[in-house]
């Protein structure tokens, strides 16, 4: 796809620099498939949703479990 776009020479001569691409169309797909390969937030949310959902119970069992050895008689130093 050919296409006009306006870029701030700095920018694009540190982005030449990290990702080691020497010509612009380069540089522009590189960029372009490592932003269309990142997870979005919408899924990194729901991710998270369910993990956490996911270790809830485990979370109560660790809870249970440490509550007994809080009611042990430790003495208070």
């Amino acid at each position: 796809m050919k296409t006009t776009v306006v870029l701030k020479d700095e920018l694009v001569e540190k982005a030449k620099k990290i990702s080691g691409q020497k010509n612009l169309s380069g540089l522009l797909n590189t960029c372009l498939a490592d932003w269309v390969a990142r997870p979005n937030k919408t899924s990194i949310e729901s991710r998270l949703a369910r993990e956490y959902r996911a270790g809830k119970s485990e979370s109560r069992r660790i809870a249970r479990d440490f509550a007994k050895m809080d009611n042990e008689g430790w003495p208070a130093w």
